[in-house]
């Protein structure tokens, strides 16, 4: 009998310390549920990666909620792939936390006036704060750059963003921007709306000439209300609005930061980037397949370009 409660107790000390292992070597990621901005239920995402290297290192960081792609678990997993490649690659692991307790707000607030508790942030460059000794670990995690998203039948010909004053925009505010592009958008004169439908059903119905958006947030939205193709984005950004992790001194001066750093310029990870958010997008457009446009799009075709003359055509051949 003695034999058997020794070898139950060594079973369950056994498996309380692969648990305890498990807990500390997964990555985490948290997310809202699949309906995105609309979902308020913050949920702890699940991993099955474990790494136990001696040489790991672990950085722990907070990430805005509301932010893109932290806003929901689909879109946060684009990062647990990149961080699974990290991990392999570096033997560095990133765990990412929300700030449960707190407001994001106050806990940045906290961040950049030292509170112990916390070692770092994804955020936006660049936020003005002059009291803090924190830093930017370059280059860039990943950028989610500000494009003019127009309709598919009337695109606008810009050689300055100046030039955006001569027409009507908007941009959403479920969106999210830095403090320096908002600023540019004031001073740009184009105006908030609430939402992606209400935006969207401007551009489409001739009320306003553009909308301005953040790369991947938009296309995702437009994904889902079912009128993707029906719009145009610029070729270029108009803002670059890139996504750095922002640390305390002495995790930014740490000797295993510069093979992080190393990581972030290598051809490697620019791959695994990629790939990530072009698999996320993929994800919406096949889901959303089927979906009805909104009664107020003209379904028909874009208009066909006009046929060229046979003059044009004479032009177009070849001399003999």
């Amino acid at each position: 009998m003695k034999k058997i409660l020794y070898l139950s107790l060594a079973i369950l000390t056994l498996t309380c310390s692969n648990i305890q292992a498990a807990e500390d070597s997964v990555i985490r990621m948290i997310g809202r549920e699949e309906n995105g901005y609309s979902e308020p239920k913050y949920l702890a995402g699940e991993s099955v990666y474990h790494y136990d290297w001696k040489d790991r290192y672990n950085i722990e960081l907070t990430a805005n909620p509301d932010m893109f792609p932290w806003s929901s678990r689909r879109q946060g997993s684009v990062f647990e792939k990149i961080f699974r490649d990290l991990a392999e690659k570096e033997h560095i692991v990133i765990t990412q936390q929300y700030p449960l307790r707190k407001s994001y707000e106050e806990t940045v607030n906290l961040f950049e006036k030292g509170d112990g508790s916390i070692k770092g942030l994804f955020t936006t460059y660049y936020e003005n704060i002059p009291y803090s000794k924190n830093q930017y670990i370059y280059p860039a995690f990943f950028e989610n750059n500000v494009h003019v998203i127009t309709s598919a039948k009337k695109t606008l010909n810009l050689k300055t963003k100046e030039e955006l004053k001569n027409y009507k925009g908007i941009y959403v505010e479920q969106d999210y921007f830095s403090s320096f592009v908002l600023k540019d958008f004031a001073n740009l004169g184009i105006t908030k709306v609430k939402d992606f439908p209400e935006a969207y059903k401007k551009l489409l119905t001739g009320e306003v000439d553009y909308v301005v958006g953040s790369y991947y947030p938009s296309q995702i939205e437009l994904y889902k209300l079912g009128i993707h193709d029906y719009v145009a984005y610029s070729k270029t950004p108009i803002w670059k609005m890139p996504m750095f992790m922002r640390v305390k001194p002495e995790l930014a001066n740490h000797p295993r930061v510069s093979d992080l750093k190393k990581y972030l310029k290598s051809a490697s990870y620019a791959k695994v980037k990629e790939e990530g958010f072009q698999e996320l997008l993929n994800i919406y457009k096949e889901s959303t397949k089927g979906i009805v446009p909104p009664t107020y799009i003209n379904t028909s075709q874009p208009e066909e370009t006009a046929l060229e003359t046979s003059e044009e055509k004479a032009q177009k051949q070849p001399r003999k």
